[in-house]
């Protein structure tokens, strides 16, 4: 067996400039629920049960656009209708002008985090 196989993702890591406004836009936009503190600058967030999201602020800011190379990752809702309307009623700046249907009943999104960072919805109508 090979040693050096990888076998799963155990989080994914967000870094950002601005820890608070982050920090509220991932637990009171996003609805992650923190799991606990890593310092006074970063912590980590429930994704599910066996899943996590780890928050890093006080990084310098780069901007990025849609085509810009960059790491993402996507994260499952019930239905990216109702995700896609609640960020923009709280005026979270979209990339697609409406979720895209994928196939087999499944939308996508992209958006951007405060910070800038990229990220995607998949889920239902």
């Amino acid at each position: 067996m090979d040693q050096t196989m990888i076998s799963g993702v155990q989080f994914v890591a967000v870094y950002v400039d601005d820890f608070e406004k982050n920090f509220n836009f991932y637990n009171k936009i996003l609805g992650l629920e923190k799991a606990y503190d890593m310092g006074g600058n970063s912590c980590f967030f429930h994704i599910g049960k066996n899943f996590s999201l780890y928050l890093e602020g006080g990084n310098t800011r780069i901007e990025l656009d849609k085509k810009t190379m960059r790491s993402s990752f996507v994260l499952q809702v019930e239905s990216a209708s109702a995700m896609y309307e609640k960020l923009k009623k709280a005026q979270v700046k979209m990339i697609q002008d409406s979720p895209l249907e994928m196939g087999e009943g499944e939308f996508w999104f992209q958006f951007y985090d405060p910070a800038g960072n990229i990220l995607e919805i998949l889920g239902g109508q």
